[in-house]
């Protein structure tokens, strides 16, 4: 591209560079017709240069100050017309960007004073007539000098490259990303030339080997295997020398410059020549002494937790969110006889281990399960296989999916058969030593105290004044205690219940309260309530004389309601209300248990009645102690078989 037109040379120097004419020379037919198709060769082919889109062919003179070819083609690549530039304050250099003009100035500096007519080139922000800058690369060089060596004509080319520069910058962009990802990569990586050494490898690897780039430079990839592990890597390199694919990874050991071995992820990369040969590759080594170790961790803790399952004496069911069986242990298989290629596969409710009467309660507790909470527990009767019949602590725990959803239920059963039989068993005894004790306060210390009240009755008799009053209060005083004692011998042994039955006993609860306490107690009893049996009756009486004891001497009650009365099906209640302070955050059976020994022993007796007792209570309000258990009981207190 020229620079703006200088003015025209003076005469002298149009003199200087005038040449003298020359002889016309003899020219035959033949050369004619060769010149004119060389002249017709010569004008396709400026043609072909003029009209190629995106580059502009010119001709500029110096000796007239203009453009003698391409002038608009030059013009037009940046969107102006003719002459549009030329009146510009600089001329083609105002529309240069201000960074390339100083250098612009001095390659066309140097063209004019080369002495050689070499080709100048250089890449230049040109000024659209639109806004913007458009890349174009102007290659240049002097056409015509005169005789003492100025410039007379320049030719030159100006082609649009303003899509290669953004490719070149979006290539250098990539490729300094790259070289980032590469350098600050957490794996190591390394590449290879077409022989398998190594081209580079970064910091990363360096690490990881223990060595210095220029150190590993001299290896070639096989070099950095261990030994014993150099197999997988030969046949992918034998591989791949053959022009064949190699496996997307593998594992391998490398072998630091100390003896370290370490394990790693290779994936290989290649990139094959014409010839199928490899050219260059790369390699990603990928540390796995963190993953190695963390599935050695896992392994150990999956054993330890398979030694736990199979070798706990609890016995241990693993079932899905249907409630199918998955695994169980030895002691699930011990407890109820069943081998676990019986059962695995089948549905809970489908194993024979539930009593008719449990399946509905189990479907009850997995419903609660599904619908949210965390852990469900009950002590069952379960049938073994050989149709024994155990009783089973159970818990059953849900393992829930990130969305809630339950994923697995894990089951754990311990079999308290034994433990409920001699638990059942003291209270038996205890209640025996209750009955012994007051056997004896009644037939000793009763006896005695009706002796001394006889006696004193025939003194009284026999005294006169201040005397005979003083006897008569003694009198009082040993008929108070006969009556005391008659009242606690028949709590320690009720003997309305041994003899007439549940009902008599509980009124004699309440006699008992507005005798000795002097508070109200009301009753509401349903006698057609059959008798379950002296057993049975016992256990029901002991819970409300708990509760009403509860009632007088921790609730301050001064009203207590003892009533009886049957439930839907084959079932009735005991309840004790009180009008006292209520017990302080006692609303479930779990919060009960903190309330003392007599609760949890209520309790107990309600289960071994084959029921469960329930304590509402808020402060302020009294408490509402129910005891529901099953009116079919048999004379020892346990359940009937229907």
């Amino acid at each position: 591209m020229p620079r703006k037109p200088t003015a025209a040379p003076s005469p002298a120097t149009r003199k200087r560079a005038a040449k003298p004419p020359l002889a016309r020379p003899e020219v035959g037919l033949d050369e004619l017709h060769a010149l004119e198709e060389k002249a017709s060769l010569l004008e396709r082919l400026a043609n072909v240069l003029l009209e190629t889109p995106k580059q502009a062919f010119y001709v500029f003179s110096y000796a007239e100050g203009r453009f003698l070819i391409g002038h608009d083609h030059v013009s037009g690549l940046f969107g102006y017309k003719q002459g549009e530039v030329d009146q510009l304050p600089e001329g083609w250099f105002s529309i240069i960007h201000p960074e390339d003009v100083g250098e612009f100035r001095a390659l066309h500096d140097r063209m004019m004073k080369a002495a050689a007519d070499e080709i100048f080139a250089m890449p230049i922000r040109v000024l659209r007539k639109t806004g913007g800058y458009e890349w174009a690369e102007v290659r240049k060089r002097v056409f015509e000098r005169d005789k003492d060596g100025a410039v007379l004509t320049e030719v030159g080319m100006v082609a649009l490259i303003t899509e290669q520069k953004l490719a070149e910058e979006t290539l250098r962009t990539t490729q300094a990303a790259c070289h980032a990802l590469v350098q600050s990569n957490t794996a190591g990586v390394l590449s290879f030339d077409g022989s398998f050494r190594l081209l580079d490898a970064n910091p990363m690897l360096c690490r990881m080997l223990k060595q210095t780039r220029a150190a590993l430079l001299r290896h070639e990839v096989a070099d950095i295997i261990a030994p014993g592990s150099r197999s997988a890597v030969e046949r992918t390199l034998a591989a791949l020398r053959n022009g064949k694919k190699s496996p997307a990874s593998f594992e391998t050991c490398l072998e630091a410059s100390d003896g370290t071995r370490l394990d790693v992820l290779v994936a290989i990369t290649c990139q094959f020549g014409k010839n199928k040969q490899v050219e260059r590759g790369m390699l990603i080594l990928t540390d796995l002494t963190a993953r190695k170790e963390a599935e050695m961790a896992w392994r150990r803790e999956l054993e330890l937790k398979n030694v736990l399952f199979d070798h706990s004496p609890v016995a241990f069911g693993l079932l899905d969110a249907s409630a199918r069986l998955l695994r169980v242990n030895r002691a699930a298989e011990e407890l109820f006889g069943f081998r676990s290629k019986e059962v695995i596969g089948k549905l809970l409710c489908d194993i024979p281990v539930f009593v008719s009467d449990e399946v509905a309660s189990s479907k009850k507790r997995f419903l609660a399960l599904q619908q949210g909470a965390a852990s469900v527990e009950a002590e069952i009767s379960m049938r073994t296989k050989s149709d024994e019949l155990r009783i089973i602590a159970t818990v059953t725990t849900a393992v829930r999916k990130p969305d809630g959803q339950i994923d697995y239920l894990v089951t754990t059963g311990i079999d308290v058969t034994e433990r409920k039989r001699l638990e059942a068993e003291i209270i038996r005894v205890a209640e025996q030593e209750h009955i012994r004790i007051g056997a004896d306060v009644h037939d000793g210390v009763g006896q005695t105290l009706t002796g001394v009240s006889a006696l004193m009755e025939a003194l009284v008799q026999g005294l006169e004044g201040t005397a005979k009053v003083d006897a008569e209060r003694i009198l009082h005083l040993f008929k108070t205690a006969q009556e005391e004692t008659r009242r606690l011998s028949h709590s320690l042994s009720p003997a309305a219940v041994w003899n007439r039955g549940l009902v008599d006993g509980l009124r004699l609860v309440a006699e008992t309260v507005r005798l000795n306490f002097l508070r109200e107690c009301e009753c509401h009893f349903d006698e057609t309530i059959p008798s379950s049996g002296s057993g049975a009756d016992i256990h029901l009486f002991r819970i409300a004389q708990e509760a009403v004891n509860n009632a007088l001497r921790h609730g301050g009650a001064q009203h207590i309601r003892l009533s009886l009365r049957r439930q839907n099906g084959g079932s009735a209640v005991l309840e004790v209300a009180d009008d006292g302070k209520g017990l302080e955050n006692c609303t479930s059976k779990k919060k009960s248990r903190s309330s003392g020994i007599g609760m949890r022993v209520m309790e107990y007796r309600a289960n071994l009645l084959g029921g469960h007792l329930k304590v509402h209570s808020q402060p302020g309000r009294g408490v509402r102690v129910s005891c529901y258990f099953p009116i079919a009981l048999t004379k020892e207190g346990k359940l009937t078989s229907h």
